[in-house]
């Protein structure tokens, strides 16, 4: 009889956003090895989706009576609009401490962080107080960040949260060779993410235009190309071949234009470039990364990003290549999707399947 896994997601059609993304890459490379059921807040009808429903009763005669395996990828502001799914998190430990299953708790996020004069300090208090139950009974617990592998060791010292980054959910193409455009700079995401990192390197990106370091850039992503605060602020860097809005393209459109490029461009710090699908995907193709927070004493991957001013001062073309090399090398070991499925098999008992994951 095969194994049967029960994942809790808050999403999952494709495209509907980052954690529905992340958990139909990593089913994807358990190639069927096992029967998986999908629990959402709302299923939209596909016979492995199931709806949760409001009813903390209801959710647990969908879990399984005895034993059992249930995955649960955690975003709290997913499965409830306050952030504190308390009826989710209750039944999970109900079940847990009732079947005698194996419970594999991912955490995208923790909790919310508000001071104590907030009226919100309340709720966020329950909340922490909840997920530390939930973390008592669990018999594994991922996390994407260092700072969040912290903030839940502090909240339950016995735990042991292993730290497990994002995976890229776009690859390039197998033996893709394409010759890389010196000076060809990529910022990639929504509009409001790039919008966010072109105000945060604004005196950066315009010295290395000047220096003829970064001769174009290629905004990518979802949101209106048009409006004027982005195309504002692509036109006061000075590029001498200037800049392209490309907007919303195709997985494949994307990786055939990172693998030209030369430089991908990330203003995110330690706490952030772990969850960060666009930093794992200018890694996973091979781009040297452009950001404020790099540096060799840095953690990796920050240690084998670059400096705006280091490249400005000059970087040859080795180093340059040695960099980008550790970069995909580091994605691969630790942030792809075989990687991230072999991890998740293990930590459910699957350990004999784990072994044929490629």
């Amino acid at each position: 009889m095969r194994e049967e896994v029960v994942i809790i997601t808050p999403e999952l059609a494709p495209g509907s956003g980052g954690l529905a993304d992340y958990t139909r890459q990593f089913v994807k490379e358990w190639q069927g090895m096992f029967d998986v059921k999908f629990l959402l807040p709302s299923s939209s009808g596909c016979p492995t989706e199931q709806s949760m429903g409001n009813n903390p009763a209801a959710l647990l005669r969908k879990l399984p009576a005895r034993g059992g395996k249930v995955l649960l990828q955690y975003s709290a502001y997913g499965f409830d609009r306050w952030g504190y799914p308390r009826g989710l998190l209750r039944t999970l430990v109900a079940w847990k401490r009732a079947s005698g299953g194996r419970l594999v708790v991912m955490l995208h996020e923790t909790w919310a962080f508000w001071p104590w004069w907030n009226k919100n300090y309340p709720l966020q208090q329950l909340h922490r107080r909840a997920l530390g139950r939930l973390l008592r009974i669990a018999d594994a617990v991922f996390t994407t960040t260092t700072k969040q592998a912290t903030q839940l060791r502090d909240l339950h010292p016995q735990s042991e949260p292993e730290v497990m980054p994002v995976g890229a959910n776009i690859s390039p193409a197998p033996g893709a060779l394409i010759p890389r455009e010196i000076g060809c700079a990529v910022v990639l995401g929504r509009q409001v993410a790039r919008v966010r990192t072109l105000r945060a390197m604004q005196a950066e990106l315009t010295a290395l235009a000047a220096a003829g370091c970064i001769t174009q850039l290629i905004t990518v992503g979802i949101g209106d190309i048009s409006d004027g605060v982005e195309r504002a602020l692509l036109a006061g860097l000075g590029l001498r071949d200037g800049f392209v809005q490309e907007g919303p393209r195709s997985a494949e459109e994307i990786s055939a234009l990172l693998l030209r490029a030369s430089f991908g461009i990330s203003e995110l710090d330690r706490d952030n470039v772990p969850k960060s699908g666009v930093f794992m995907i200018f890694a996973a193709h091979g781009l040297n990364v452009l950001s404020p927070c790099a540096g060799r004493a840095e953690e990796a991957p920050l240690c084998w990003a670059t400096q705006p001013n280091e490249l400005r001062e000059g970087l040859d073309a080795v180093e340059l290549a040695r960099r980008s090399a550790q970069l995909r090398a580091w994605q691969e070991q630790v942030g792809s999707w075989s990687q991230i499925a072999r991890r998740f098999a293990t930590a459910l008992g699957l350990d004999e399947a784990a072994c044929h994951i490629r």
